[in-house]
């Protein structure tokens, strides 16, 4: 240009677009000559756009996805490199895109921010996709450990069959079926439109224990799908078999018994009125996964309490809580208004009933503790102070408990062989109770479960109860398994993080339901293994133990979409759970 020659930016701009285009390899289509076109199931080659390493600790694998596959990657999807000097294969996971400037004008000059939105197009730009790796494949088709690494410009494609994803995520092959495995909401599907399920390891005979004896949570909150998760994944419990190290390694059936505040897990009697697509029905069997009703295995027991009755099914067993059980469990009249000095004056006091009344009803009880005769020996000693005496007799003179204990002929004691029997599913609804009574039903059931599985118990029930497996779900668990710390609720986590300690041999399983998992201790929540985590708040999945890289995306999950961490089972992953109830709902 002259020197008094006057500058002429738009043609500036259109040589500058020249020089770019002229220095670009000429192409066929979208594909750079001497390159062969990419098949369908690639979608670029390893960059080096600063480095490519992988190590113990870190790693940096970038590919180069071309334009014609930039609108079909997404972040969190499995992607295989083929080593070629070597057999294996490298399984990995998109972590991160971008997109990197391809050239060399600058973003933030002059020139650039001059040209219009139709001048520089996407094609201005190369993106990139940072890849996680996750395992290698073998040539004998086995996971290990990340150790080789990809050359620069290897190509890169989406898994092509089950057996990449299961070998790659190491899933188990069989078990109790949950979900199929999925990416951003979708269920994987191979070319041959199979979907590749998932299962919680149920096989004796592998190393360790299955999986239901080391605890499961199923949180989310209201509407995400939990109690149609519940309902799917219970099902499949019904009928498996587990060994019993203590009793010679006999094979036998769990006990399921379920509590059910809403009235909702007796649908697992019936089969799901609105039927199966067969579609759906061929990929359930597929897989293995269990469907249709349980009829005559499942009963409902409801407790009783005057005042309240239950019509939440045409069938049901009614059943009365003895105040013979407040002898082995005292803290069923305690609540939680006693601090721990007026629960131990409680419990010597109810010993000293006990071991004196031929009458063991809570009424003889009440008697008991207005007769002044008898607690003035206790006050005189100083065994007890006035003030504690009527701390206690404030909460044990209640008229709910006068509607609550030995109402009518059958007592849960007198039930068990109905209640507590293998491959049988016992449903104990609560919400025909007032809730002092729902509170006393509930810590009653749950404690003749968890003495019987932790203590050598010299009665008939906890005789029984030892036999064979049993699988406790508690619905609601925030409200009994509390993060509170009241005397009684202290008692109740102590007791169950015993019995959850001693799950896997004593062959107790809890499945623990809740929409609030902050609230549940954090006691119990420790001995939980696998955690089965649907939409939620991002706080709360922290809270529920969330990996940290789905934590802001769960509250984005819609029913039925769930994230999965069970570090026995395999890495953390999302699957997709059944868009159908495989019994009533």
């Amino acid at each position: 240009m002259a020197k008094n020659e006057e500058f002429d930016l738009e043609r500036e701009l259109q040589q500058l677009q020249l020089s770019s285009e002229h220095s670009r390899p000429p192409t066929v289509g979208n594909t750079p000559a001497g390159l062969k076109p990419l098949k369908p199931e690639e979608i670029g080659r390893v960059a080096i756009s600063e480095e490519l390493f992988i190590s113990t600790t870190e790693n940096c694998i970038e590919i180069y996805v071309p334009e014609e596959r930039r609108n079909d990657v997404a972040v969190g999807q499995y992607v295989v490199i083929p080593l070629g000097y070597r057999d294996e294969k490298l399984f990995s996971y998109i972590k991160r895109l971008s997109y990197r400037k391809r050239d060399a004008i600058d973003d933030m000059s002059e020139v650039h921010v001059l040209l219009s939105a139709e001048s520089i197009g996407e094609d201005e730009y190369i993106q990139l996709a940072e890849l996680e790796p996750i395992s290698m494949i073998s040539a004998e088709g086995l996971p290990v450990e990340v150790r080789y690494l990809p050359k620069p410009n290897a190509l890169v494609r989406r898994v092509t069959s089950k057996d990449e994803v299961v070998l790659g995520l190491d899933l188990p092959e069989d078990g109790l079926f949950l979900g199929y495995v999925s990416v951003n909401g979708e269920p994987i599907t191979l070319s041959s439109g199979l979907k590749i399920p998932y299962y919680l390891n149920n096989d004796v005979k592998k190393a360790g224990d299955p999986l239901i004896f080391t605890h499961i949570l199923i949180a989310g909150m209201s509407g995400r799908g939990k109690t149609h998760t519940a309902k799917n994944f219970l099902r499949q419990i019904v009928g498996s078999e587990y060994t019993l190290e203590r009793r010679g390694g006999e094979c036998r059936k769990p006990c399921l018994v379920i509590i059910d505040p809403e009235n909702e897990y007796w649908g697992l009697r019936d089969d799901n009125p609105s039927g199966v697509p067969r579609e759906e029905l061929d990929n359930l069997v597929g897989v293995g996964g269990k469907l249709g009703g349980i009829g005559k295995k499942l009963t409902v027991f409801s407790g009783v309490e005057a005042g309240c009755s239950y019509r939440g099914c045409d069938a049901h067993t009614d059943f009365m809580i003895p105040f013979e059980l407040v002898s082995d469990f005292p803290y069923l009249i305690a609540g939680g208004e006693l601090n721990e000095a007026q629960y131990t004056a409680l419990e010597r006091l109810i010993r000293d009933f006990f071991k004196s009344s031929p009458d063991k009803t809570y009424q003889a009880f009440r008697r008991f503790l207005e007769d002044e005769e008898k607690m003035q020996t206790y006050l005189a000693t100083d065994v007890i102070h006035e003030a504690t005496l009527g701390a206690i007799r404030r909460r044990v003179l209640l008229p709910q408990f006068s509607h609550i204990f030995d109402q009518g002929a059958n007592s849960i004691t007198k039930l068990y062989e109905s209640i507590f029997a293998e491959d049988q599913v016992s449903v104990f609804p609560t919400n025909h109770l007032s809730a002092e009574g729902e509170r006393v039903v509930v810590l009653a059931v749950m404690s003749l479960i968890a003495d019987a599985k932790t203590k050598a118990i010299e009665t008939e029930w906890g005789r029984r109860i030892s036999r064979f497996p049993v699988i406790l779900a508690v619905d609601e668990a925030h409200n009994y398994l509390t993060q509170a710390q009241t005397q009684q609720d202290r008692i109740i986590v102590e007791k169950f993080v015993m019995a959850a300690k001693q799950g896997r041999k004593n062959r107790l399983g809890l499945v623990l339901i809740t929409q609030n998992p902050q609230d549940v201790s954090e006691a119990v929540l420790s001995q939980i293994s696998t955690r089965i985590l649907l939409g939620m708040e991002q706080g709360m999945a922290e809270r529920a133990g969330a990996p940290k890289q789905y934590q802001k995306a769960l509250p984005y999950f819609e029913r039925g979409r769930m994230i999965v961490h069970s570090p026995d089972n395999s890495r953390p992953l999302e699957i997709r759970g059944l868009h159908f109830c495989v019994v009533k709902h």
